[in-house]
């Protein structure tokens, strides 16, 4: 990320774990700004890849949105992939609902003439989870559509064995982390407001707000603004929370990261465990070695850990609960016995594609 995110660059830094997977999988991979494109003599990524490529990978993410009508940037992205000449690889597609409620679900024409595009440029045109699968079937008739999961999951697997060990002990040192998606929510509140009264950390991937706060905290600002949420946070607590209480967190325990592998020397060094409703932000953590506990509020959640065994808790019932109630939901157990069988899948994703597998020992 550069060093005006957020602030004045508007992005969220849970993607920097998607779109790095594929450059960990692939050592000799380059991303579009990488300067060797100039050292190879190409003026712009897209000759690159035409002259000295075998693949163009594309991370995508929540690309489909579900009733959503503006087709302007599915046909803008299209139009852009169409200059491309060699095989398209798609890492992570997903559609973002809020449940999954297939019967009415719908997307621009546009969208679907994208996806079309898609299924003819590889052999498989891989997604992240069954409800995709099934919308993008029922919606564009294709019938090469494969549920790969999360990519960024296979991006470090000896972190994973990490985890592995990590899990089978009693307790981690460290302090819990927290993270949360949408304040305007009573639950995510509850949850951030439980965090900051027990001194756990906050990874933040997005907020510039909070961030702001932050620096000018750490900056010796007099009167640092606080964002609304946590002044509402304060206000909703009966006194728990008190405005020095709100500074503290901001300056000790509030996190933002540029890059993953300071993050994951945060997670590995200083997080017992991780939770929360931000998908990659637990992602991050268990590809730093450190359990996580994801907190399901819409379907791209549910239908990316459902597919993963991985550990989940309903987020209404999760905000009613203590930090120790929701850390007894943290079990790795069904993800490790079904991790094999995700790793022959994915592999199996890569070399359909001509793509080589992942190395791994599980």
């Amino acid at each position: 990320m550069p060093e005006n995110f957020p602030l004045e660059h508007s992005e969220n830094s849970g993607n920097m774990v998607h779109a790095s997977a594929p450059l960990l999988m692939f050592p000799n991979s380059v991303h579009s700004s990488d300067p060797h494109i100039r050292l190879a003599g190409e003026r712009s990524f897209r000759p690159f890849v035409n002259n000295t490529s075998s693949h163009l990978i594309v991370t995508m993410a929540n690309t489909l949105v579900i009733g959503g009508t503006d087709g302007n940037k599915y046909a803008r992205f299209q139009r852009a992939l169409e200059q491309y000449e060699k095989p398209i690889v798609v890492f992570g597609l997903g559609v973002q609902s809020k449940d999954y409620d297939l019967e009415n679900a719908s997307l621009p024409d546009e969208a679907i003439e994208l996806l079309r595009f898609l299924s003819s440029r590889a052999k498989l045109l891989g997604v992240r989870g069954e409800y995709t699968k099934k919308v993008v079937e029922k919606l564009t008739g294709v019938s090469n559509v494969f549920v790969t999961g999360c990519p960024s999951l296979y991006s470090r697997p000896e972190m994973l064995k990490s985890l592995e060990l990590n899990t089978n002990l009693r307790s981690r040192e460290g302090r819990p982390s927290v993270n949360v998606t949408n304040l305007n929510k009573e639950s995510e509140r509850r949850l951030l407001s439980q965090g900051i009264s027990e001194k756990q950390f906050q990874v933040e991937p997005v907020s510039a707000p909070f961030y702001k706060a932050h620096s000018d905290i750490l900056r010796g600002a007099s009167r640092p603004e606080i964002p609304n949420h946590l002044l509402r946070i304060s206000r909703d607590s009966d006194g728990k929370i008190s405005h020095e209480d709100l500074i503290e967190h901001l300056r000790s325990y509030f996190r933002l990261f540029r890059d993953t592998e300071t993050w994951k020397i945060f997670n590995s060094e200083h997080v017992s465990y991780t939770y929360g409703t931000r998908f990659h932000v637990n992602m991050q953590s268990i590809l730093s070695g450190v359990p996580a506990l994801w907190l399901t509020h819409d379907s791209r959640t549910r239908e990316l850990v459902e597919f993963a065994d991985l550990p989940n808790l309903d987020l209404d019932l999760a905000s009613k609960m203590s930090s120790d109630e929701i850390s007894n939901f943290i079990d790795y157990a069904p993800f490790f016995k079904k991790l094999p069988d995700l790793f022959d899948r994915f592999n199996f994703y890569l070399t359909e594609n001509s793509l080589p597998p992942v190395k791994h020992s599980f």
